[in-house]
């Protein structure tokens, strides 16, 4: 089980480019860039400091998915020290980068939300108000205790 996880060798690779356009990193994972592009899409003026979140977290999501593809090589159980299946180590590394990455785009407390957002919002507003509260009344008898 081998790992190759890229990190900035410079600083000057951790810093985000002052372009008017920010951009995706070259080396993220398609998901990764996707998510940044949506949440730029969404939020269009965001401010430097909260920019700087975002390419944190697309860097935690594009490392869990190179973290993925380890896993998807070596499958979910691996033999462990006595030969025994165990589960692949990565798994709980890459669900806490995942959840890591999440709890940033949370943190940047973004007014607009994306499309897929936006629409599973109002999926479960309409499935949840669609269906009347009904209270079914207990009925008076004696305790059983």
């Amino acid at each position: 089980m081998r790992m190759h996880l890229r990190f900035a060798r410079d600083l000057r690779e951790c810093h985000m480019p002052d372009s008017a356009t920010p951009r995706g990193r070259q080396g993220w994972s398609a998901p990764a860039k996707r998510a940044f592009r949506e949440v730029l899409e969404a939020s269009p003026g965001l401010e430097k400091a909260k920019l700087t979140g975002l390419y944190g977290a697309c860097d935690l999501l594009s490392q869990a998915d190179a973290m993925q593809v380890v896993i998807d090589a070596d499958g979910y159980v691996v033999k462990g020290s006595q030969d025994q299946p165990v589960a692949h180590p990565l798994v709980a590394e890459v669900r806490q980068y995942r959840k890591q990455a999440l709890d940033v785009i949370r943190s940047l407390e973004l007014s607009g939300r994306s499309a897929a957002s936006a629409g599973g919002a109002a999926l479960a507003g309409k499935r949840w108000s669609s269906r009347p509260a009904t209270v079914t009344p207990i009925r008076e008898a004696s305790a059983p205790f």
